[in-house]
């Protein structure tokens, strides 16, 4: 996935035209179905893929979206995220699901530093006692693991009637992230394992997130280097001048 053929301004703009495609989706265990594709993503870029195999009380469905910003003044962000999932099951035994999700994101300049961190939130649905619901999230951003995210919510209460309990798992702190070259990736895998024994359907559902998050602050071009470029121009343009009235002398 990871290229540095492409770098900063120029980069974007080549690209942002085929970039509103991106991620590449991979789902397999449960269900296999690939989505998305390897472009990578231009500042000032968003898009989403939709994604969804199955019926009845067995299914997944989901969204993923991803956006490269750029505040202009030093900060860039990149977000991936996994949002509108649903993994459903009414099967006897334990079923499980990966959904691997990669992206690649465009740099606007050079990295002075850069953090990144995950979280999930949503909830887990029972309709019996001792079904079983638990998920992992692994995320790498660029070369750096960040903390796996480990969900095993439990159903509390039941007795009549169906329950929801609440997921809410974050890293904590951001993770500082060694950047090289002129492209971020982010990889995750979401790992889900239902069991309902029979009994029900069980679910796991992400109506907001997971979601992944870079925060990138950018080196500036001093002004001197800029007076450089200019320069630079200068002497280019006067250098083609010349030679067309060199050119046009000796015809």
């Amino acid at each position: 996935m990871k290229t540095n053929l492409l770098t900063g301004s120029l980069a974007a703009l080549i690209l942002a035209a085929g970039s509103a495609t991106a991620a590449t989706i991979n789902v397999s265990g449960a269900y296999n179905l690939n989505a998305g594709n390897a472009n990578a993503i231009g500042v000032g870029s968003a898009g989403q893929h939709s994604f969804s195999q199955g019926s009845g009380n067995d299914f997944v469905s989901g969204v993923v979206r991803f956006s490269n910003t750029s505040e202009g003044n030093g900060n860039q962000f990149f977000e991936l995220t996994l949002t509108s999932f649903t993994f459903s099951s009414a099967a006897q035994g334990p079923v499980t699901l990966s959904i691997r999700i990669v992206q690649d994101f465009i740099i606007d300049g050079t990295v002075g530093s850069a953090t990144g961190s995950h979280q999930v939130n949503g909830n887990a649905n029972f309709s019996a006692a001792g079904q079983i619901v638990t998920a992992s999230i692994i995320s790498r951003h660029e070369e750096t693991e960040l903390p796996t995210l480990v969900v095993n919510p439990g159903a509390v209460g039941i007795g009549s009637g169906p329950v929801q309990t609440i997921i809410n798992r974050g890293q904590g702190a951001t993770t500082p992230v060694t950047v090289s070259g002129g492209i971020y990736t982010i990889d995750t895998t979401y790992t889900f394992t239902l069991n309902a024994l029979g009994l029900g359907p069980v679910s796991i559902v992400l109506p907001d997130s997971g979601v992944d998050n870079a925060t990138l602050l950018l080196v500036p071009l001093p002004p001197a280097a800029w007076a450089g470029l200019g320069g630079l121009a200068f002497v280019s343009g006067s250098a083609a001048l010349r030679r067309r009235r060199l050119a046009k002398a000796s015809a």
